[in-house]
């Protein structure tokens, strides 16, 4: 298959970034393997006109709008390599494909605590981002669990969705006062050993004496990492945060690599569905630009 661009990633930003290059007329192949980072929250928030909507059924539209125009392809599958250099790349994914640009938009995976019950929580009652799901899970008892530096910062912005706020503090100190402070704060020390929950709604959280500390929602702050190696593999620049690494970018999403560009999650550290569509639209509108010779030097 020849296509002037192949995007690596079809959730907000690859399907935004393919939705601006099919209607430049540009042949475009999607790939992906549908594990988004947002299918397991059962609903997208703050999304502007998505708003309460399904990730799966916003990435299903948005496939069905980009497959409208002739010169898009989708393929599912996962990309395995790249070879060649810009306007020559060579992909090995579901088919061989030759591409003149690449765009990665294969997002982050979160990397959680080892803590059983967590996991089937995630997304659901236990998660990162109040602005996602802070006005859903509001007013209830609420737990932030203590992973290292930033808490802070997070649970400032918790107080503005509960009055009951609980630091788990996991092994580590909490001595930031102004963390601290607000009517309904307290702190519990000791090892989480165990979330309790039941169908991914929290009801409590063990602690490693036994202690059973009762609440319904939960925040942390995880860290993350790229869903693919495949930036790294390419040389591609990297920025590192303490919670992980994120593709460099420049205001046109393109990467240190000539011809490579990186959009959405991949290539920002906050993971917000309508900054990562907006970076895809420029990512793609971008590379048409730069096929035409039309970008200023990088």
């Amino acid at each position: 298959m020849n296509v002037d661009v192949a995007v690596i990633g079809a959730s907000f930003a690859g399907l935004s970034a393919a939705l601006m290059l099919g209607r430049a007329r540009r042949k475009v192949v999607l790939i992906d393997d549908g594990k988004g980072r947002n299918r397991f929250a059962p609903r997208s928030h703050g999304f502007l006109g998505q708003d309460g909507v399904s990730p799966a059924d916003i990435r299903a539209k948005g496939l069905a709008e980009v497959l409208a125009y002739p010169t898009a392809r989708h393929l599912p599958g996962r990309v395995s390599g790249i070879s060649g250099v810009s306007g020559e790349f060579v992909l090995n994914g579901p088919e061989v494909i030759k591409a003149a640009r690449i765009i990665l938009a294969f997002g982050q995976r979160d990397i959680l605590p080892d803590i059983p019950g967590l996991a089937e929580c995630w997304g659901k009652t236990a998660n990162q981002c109040p602005y996602c799901h802070g006005y859903e899970l509001a007013d209830r008892p609420t737990g932030l669990l203590v992973t290292g530096p930033g808490f802070a910062h997070q649970a400032r912005h918790l107080a503005g969705w509960t009055d009951e706020l609980i630091y788990l503090e996991n092994g580590q100190k909490v001595d930031d006062p102004d963390a601290l402070q607000g009517a309904g704060v307290r702190r519990v020390p000791g090892l989480v050993t165990r979330v309790l929950h039941a169908g991914g709604e929290i009801s409590a959280v063990e602690l490693a004496d036994g202690t059973r500390v009762p609440m319904r929602a939960l925040y942390l702050h995880g860290k993350f990492e790229p869903a693919s190696s495949l930036a790294d593999e390419l040389g591609c620049a990297m920025t590192e945060t303490p919670a992980g690494r994120f593709v460099t970018v420049d205001l046109f999403q393109r990467s240190s690599v000539p011809g490579i560009f990186a959009a959405g999650d991949l290539a920002r550290p906050l993971p917000v569905a309508p900054a990562a569509a907006a970076s895809g639209n420029m990512a793609g509108a971008a590379c048409n630009q730069d096929l035409l010779g039309l970008l200023p030097p990088s």
